[in-house]
């Protein structure tokens, strides 16, 4: 039972580990075209679900409302994104990525092409398909509270 709780342990500080190098090597890259990861990760959100609720998209970036909101101002002067009044109801708006955005969407796609090529170096195409299957099962698992 110690050497599968302690394989189980190393395992849980490397997948820290592994997540946080990812997003620290993403965002050196990201900050040198003077993307944050909060501005990318609105963006990369709204890219797959575009016109989702402020709450809705305060909920998917597992933030509070309020930060999204600066956040959204900020991308909104740079004319990024759009808040459009929800036809359902009045007291929400909707969040809409505009043209403008088009060209950081494509360089964020390049940079995560570039980390994900740096992060996989050496496992081959079976390797990568097992560990995402490993590892959607673990999210599967901790998703179930």
């Amino acid at each position: 039972m110690t050497r599968i709780s302690d394989s189980a342990a190393a395992l849980s500080f490397e997948l820290h580990n592994a997540a946080r190098l990812l997003r620290r090597t993403f965002d050196r890259r990201a900050r040198a075209h003077g993307l944050s990861r909060a501005r990318w990760q609105v963006l990369w959100t709204l890219a797959r679900e575009e016109g989702l609720k402020q709450s809705e998209l305060a909920d998917r970036l597992d933030i509070a409302p309020i930060s999204l909101t600066r956040q959204l101002d900020k991308l909104e002067q740079e004319g990024l994104v759009e808040r459009r009044p929800d036809p359902a109801d009045r007291r929400c708006f909707r969040v809409f990525l505009t043209t403008a955005a088009g060209p950081a969407l494509d360089l964020l796609g390049g940079l995560a092409v570039e980390t994900r090529a740096q992060a996989f170096a050496g496992l081959d195409a079976a390797e990568v398909r097992q560990l995402q299957g490993l590892l959607g099962r673990i999210r599967e698992n901790l998703g179930n509270d």
